[in-house]
């Protein structure tokens, strides 16, 4: 039978080790709630973002924010000499190089990076598939995005050649000298280059952490921090009686 104390027990030990535990949970869940609210606000922005009209990609340098997550098309003439490969790249459950290739924007000298899609590697990586690009003036439409902030270089020259392990619209200018819109497209529609993969449309990061996931976190945190708060308090003022035992 569950007895309330005469008199509390009060050890400084368990004391202690329920206060720290209490203290950890209780940042950790605050700090997922603090984070649960800044995905839901990027989630809510980028949706609006994905179901804004389309935008034209003009000469002019675009805001980059404003452009990610929009349909954008892009009217001019592909660079295929000066196309990339992005190492270590998805489009579902493909794993391999995205082939980027600037796009010159009719009516002034700037690019914008279009990713046409990833080509899996052979078992020689250093033979980069050649993947041709239609020729003459044409009409690209796709979904913009920003390049990841850090990715993993090996190395400072990691991608001194048509292999980069690094990509950004900025990196782009600055090795070819070309102006480069701040973003980049990623190619949509039915047609798919020869060798290439596509992944669904969809926001990158989608099956990463998300907002629900942060509030799941959050609660086990203060689920964590509660119960240890309770079974100090029960241990402390009640205690449970054996039933005797008749010989």
């Amino acid at each position: 039978m569950i007895r309330l104390r005469a008199r509390p027990a009060f050890h400084p030990v368990p004391a202690l080790a329920a206060a720290a535990v209490v203290a950890v949970g209780v940042a950790a869940g605050a700090w997922q709630a603090g984070r649960a609210v800044e995905k839901a606000e990027i989630e809510a922005r980028s949706s609006a973002q994905r179901d804004a009209a389309e935008v034209r990609i003009g000469s002019e340098a675009a805001d980059a924010a404003a452009m990610d997550g929009r349909l954008a098309v892009a009217r001019g003439e592909f660079l295929p000499e000066r196309t990339v490969y992005w190492d270590n790249q998805f489009a579902g459950r493909v794993a391999g190089m995205a082939v980027i290739t600037p796009l010159r924007i009719a009516g002034g000298q700037r690019v914008v990076l279009v990713d046409r899609g990833v080509a899996a590697p052979g078992a020689d990586r250093t033979k980069l598939p050649a993947v041709p690009a239609p020729a003459g003036v044409v009409e690209v439409r796709g979904r913009a995005y920003l390049a990841p902030r850090r990715t993993l270089e090996l190395s400072a020259d990691a991608d001194s050649g048509a292999l980069w392990q690094n990509l950004t619209p900025q990196k782009f200018s600055e090795r070819t000298g070309l102006a480069t819109q701040p973003f980049i497209l990623r190619e949509l529609g039915e047609t798919v280059p020869v060798g290439l993969a596509r992944g669904p449309d969809r926001p990158p990061g989608a099956s990463g952490m998300t907002a629900a996931k942060h509030r799941g976190y959050a609660f086990q945190w203060f689920s964590l921090a509660a119960l240890a708060a309770l079974l100090f308090l029960f241990f402390t003022f009640f205690h449970h009686d054996k039933p005797s035992r008749e010989s």
